[in-house]
């Protein structure tokens, strides 16, 4: 167990520090694609979020629910 905690530890140590100028590149899309990640969640999903459509507007666009036999 303690090589994959090892392990896990130089890979978060090579993302900190990237050596290279690709892994710097890499590094920075990674960090902007998580910046718009977040983003995209908090504005969809925040607490007082409404929702688009209801039961009752759902039910006039496919129909009302058929009984269950």
């Amino acid at each position: 167990m303690k090589a994959v905690l090892d392990s896990l530890a130089d890979f978060c140590r090579a993302g900190l520090r990237p050596s290279t100028p690709l892994a710097k590149a890499v590094v920075l899309a990674l960090a902007v694609k998580l910046v718009a990640i977040v983003t995209i969640w908090l504005v969809w999903f925040s607490g007082n979020a409404q929702p688009l459509a209801d039961a009752a507007s759902i039910a006039r666009l496919v129909g009302p629910a058929a009984p269950l036999p």
